[in-house]
């Protein structure tokens, strides 16, 4: 029961991942913004995540003031989530993935960093391609290459962009931006 269980939430999150992605590629993609608290968007995302790991360690330093952003929280969280399951399948058992956020002054930097193999340069850019997947040896293919695809539209539809950093050798920095409007009117 436990593995139909599991083999169905994983069809339902492909057919998710399918329709968004005709959303992106239709313009159809709604977005429903409102004042959002960062933390929040984060605390939901890992929350999912951990429903799929529960044994993965996710250590989340946060700012200490709050950092509102003007988005469509549920797209935001779902873009988040992919980077993170990604980061989980990657991660090596016991290696936690690590969720840290800045604010620049004009924008929200999320970087999600896990210790797996890392993803070589000449292919940083192509992992955000629909259907692209990186091959990594024993590695099974457990996605559609979908995920990332799916992130950079729902990110870039909020204004901001989403790239894999270069690394020191070991493990994978997905970095997502997204810009810090000016705070909400107390008056309105």
């Amino acid at each position: 029961l436990e593995a139909i269980l599991g083999e169905g939430q994983r069809l339902d999150r492909y057919i998710q991942n399918l329709l968004d992605m005709t959303r992106l590629g239709h313009g159809t993609l709604k977005l429903n913004r409102d004042w959002t608290d960062s933390a929040e968007i984060v605390a939901a995302a890992v929350a999912r995540l951990h429903k799929l790991f529960p044994d993965l360690r996710v250590e989340t330093p946060m700012p200490v003031e709050p950092v509102l952003l003007y988005v469509h929280p549920a797209l935001i969280e779902q873009a988040l989530f992919n980077i993170l399951e990604n980061a989980a399948r990657f991660s090596p058992p016991g290696e936690p993935v690590r969720i840290s956020t800045r604010n620049d002054g004009e924008h929200l930097l999320i970087d999600v960093s896990d210790r797996g193999p890392g993803i070589p340069e000449d292919q940083r850019a192509r992992i955000f391609d629909m259907f692209y997947s990186v091959s990594r040896g024993d590695r099974a293919p457990q996605g559609t290459g979908l995920g990332l695809a799916i992130c950079r539209g729902m990110i870039g539809a909020h204004g901001g962009s989403v790239e894999a950093l270069p690394g020191d050798g070991i493990g994978t920095t997905i970095r997502i931006s997204l810009p810090l409007p000016p705070p909400p009117d107390p008056e309105q």
